[in-house]
């Protein structure tokens, strides 16, 4: 679920509902300033004892992919590039046969050697929270959309970032809290807390915007979290509170309802397409935790719950972000567990293990994602949840105050070799997918960084704060070493330790 500050009562007469908001938006207010003067950029990652599990992963196909997409096929991760050796084959004609140049693969693999890893410049300071920064397919626009209610489409085409539009939204109660360039790039569609999805063409104004209102639904608040377009542009799908996945059609401005669960009291925080070129399959994930796989062409034949393909069975807390490999088979999913899982759909869940993992959830999610403290259980799980299937597990990142999002890095600039999300912290994570280690922690943001995008062609990341700046983050020579420190100091820290660190240090230590 994501953030919800008050309830606004629908009869608006009501003079004790009102004080009752007052006091709420003046607590939150308060709350909010308070955080806003902790200074972020000092507070320290999540310290993680334990080494990450690999032996499931390597085993799968999306291990070995990456490593020939990255240019590691016949070589071991650690192997020093060397770029007089590589320029030396190149011009001998052994670098990619049949070809004078490299192999798209080895392309790839100097292209990660020149990842994102420290903030380059500050694009923009808006007036209000940033919720949404987002590049359309070619990278030609970038969309940001903040609490101030106003949508700016830039230039992302050069790199030059310019101001192309600013659009006033409709219908902003609280926030926009999601939106999507639609497949060709012309249009995009936003979501607030309303019971309509919008949609507004690239260079139009506000008077040019249309909605479609959910209908068939009884008279309570209704909010959508997330929003995607359909690969085919003719369909808006949307994970909204109350167990519902929402299924527009575009042409005809008819809605359908998913119910996720029986129960009408689970939010569905993220929706996403399994594949960009399959209107058909959809993921969603559940503010319990569960992720679910629905076929549209069979999912509406009940009312009171439908039928999923797959269900995914793992984290301990809510699912805040879901993005698709676009392979159909492999999905990633942030959670407020302070974890990125890997699936394949492949291995479902058992629906045995339910009741178990119900029971789980709630010993271990008892604390309030919005402003409570991470309980330490959640950073070094002593077991995986019974039941988990997923293929691998990430953490280091810091999932607090609202849905952050992860997303797998460009497949034809880095053969998705890195995961890269927002933290808490004001830092934007990027894991190496292969080791399942922090390769970069980029600092800059005073607050926590809640969408961020990769650009689909140059290596350059664009994140969007609560601190209501937008950063733009590139490499940068001087930080090339970094990572190798990090390296270093973790390997250090694998040391044999006797009853604790303090006692090891101290027998090491000389007189």
């Amino acid at each position: 679920m994501g953030n919800q500050v008050a309830l606004i009562s629908d009869d608006d007469d009501s003079s004790e509902n009102s004080e009752i908001n007052n006091l709420i938006d003046f607590t939150v207010n308060a709350m909010e300033l308070e955080m806003s003067n902790t200074c972020y950029h000092t507070n320290q990652l999540p310290k993680i004892r334990g080494e990450p599990n690999l032996h499931k992963f390597q085993g799968s196909d999306m291990y070995k992919e990456i490593r020939a997409l990255s240019g590691f096929a016949s070589k071991p991760l650690n192997d020093r590039w060397n770029l007089l050796h590589a320029l030396q084959q190149r011009e001998n004609g052994m670098a990619a046969p049949g070809t004078a140049s490299f192999s798209q693969n080895q392309q790839r693999y100097i292209s990660n050697l020149y990842i994102p890893n420290k903030k380059s410049t500050r694009l923009m300071s808006l007036d209000s929270k940033v919720f949404v920064t987002k590049f359309d397919k070619r990278g030609d626009k970038l969309l940001v959309a903040c609490q101030d209610g106003f949508v700016r489409i830039y230039d992302g085409a050069k790199g030059t970032y310019h101001l192309l539009n600013r659009i006033r939204a409709r219908d902003v109660e609280w926030s926009i809290i999601d939106a999507d360039f639609s497949p060709n790039g012309q249009h995009f569609a936003y979501s607030t807390w309303s019971r309509s999805f919008f949609i507004m063409p690239v260079s139009g104004t506000e008077d040019d915007c249309q909605w479609i209102d959910v209908n068939g639904l009884p008279n309570l608040r209704l909010a959508i979290f997330s929003l995607r377009y359909s690969p085919t542009g003719d369909t808006i799908i949307g994970g909204s509170n109350n167990s519902m996945v929402i299924v527009t059609d575009i042409e005809t401005r008819t809605t359908q309802i998913l119910r996720t669960h029986r129960m009408p009291g689970t939010d569905v925080n993220s929706v996403s397409y399994l594949h960009n070129k399959n209107p058909n399959v959809i993921i969603a994930g559940c503010d319990d935790g569960l992720i679910k796989v629905f076929d549209l062409r069979t999912s509406f034949r009940s009312r009171e719950l439908s039928k999923a393909v797959v269900s995914l069975i793992g984290h301990y807390d809510g699912v805040t972000y879901l993005d698709s490999r676009n392979d159909g088979y492999y999905v990633l999913s942030n959670s407020k567990d302070q974890s990125i899982k890997l699936w394949d759909l492949r291995q479902p869940s058992s629906t045995r293990n339910r009741s178990r993992t119900r029971q789980d959830r709630l010993n271990l999610s008892t604390w309030d994602y919005r402003w409570n403290r991470v309980p330490q259980s959640f950073y070094d799980p002593r077991k995986a949840m019974e039941g988990d299937s997923s293929i691998m597990t990430y953490r280091g990142h810091r999932v607090t105050k609202t849905l952050l999002r992860a997303k797998f890095s460009p497949l034809e600039q880095t053969g998705q070799r890195f995961i890269y999300t927002g933290c808490s912290t004001g830092r934007i994570i990027i894991y190496d997918v292969l080791t399942g280690r922090i390769k970069e922690a980029i600092e800059g943001h005073r607050n926590v960084v809640r969408d961020l995008d990769w650009h689909p062609v140059r290596s350059e990341i664009v994140s969007g704060s609560w601190d209501t700046h937008v950063h733009l983050n590139n490499f940068n020579r001087n930080n090339a070493n970094r990572s190798d420190k990090r390296q270093q100091s973790s390997d250090q820290d694998k040391r044999t330790l006797r009853r604790s660190r303090r006692l090891a240090d101290r027998v090491e230590t000389p007189d």
